[in-house]
C-alpha cells in the first residue's frame, strides 16, 4: 500500500494533537494528511478562533511541528479524492 493513501489513524492523530498541545498551539484541527513517503509526518490544518486556517507539517519522528503557510486564496490545501484508485 503507498502510505501516501493511507489513513491517518486515531492513534497517530492523538499523538499529532498531544505534539500540539505541548508546542502550545491551539485551535481546530480541520483535516490530517499523510506526507508523501512518510509513515511519521503528517501536513495538518489548523483553524483559529477567527476562522483562519493554517498549514502546518508535523513530525512525529522529530517531535516538531513546522508552520507551513495561512491558506488563502493563494495557498490551498488539495484533498485526496477517496474515490480515486
Amino acid at each position: 500500500m503507498n502510505l501516501a493513501t493511507k489513513e491517518v489513524t486515531q492513534v497517530e492523530m492523538m499523538k499529532i494533537i498531544a505534539l500540539f498541545r505541548k508546542e502550545g498551539f491551539k485551535g481546530e484541527y480541520e483535516d490530517f494528511q499523510r506526507v508523501s513517503g512518510t509513515d511519521r509526518e503528517f501536513f495538518v490544518v489548523m483553524s483559529n478562533e477567527q476562522g483562519i486556517k493554517a498549514l502546518f507539517r508535523a513530525s512525529l519522528m522529530l517531535n516538531a511541528v513546522q508552520f507551513q503557510y495561512v491558506l488563502d486564496d493563494k495557498h490551498t490545501f488539495v484533498q485526496e479524492d477517496a474515490d480515486a484508485s
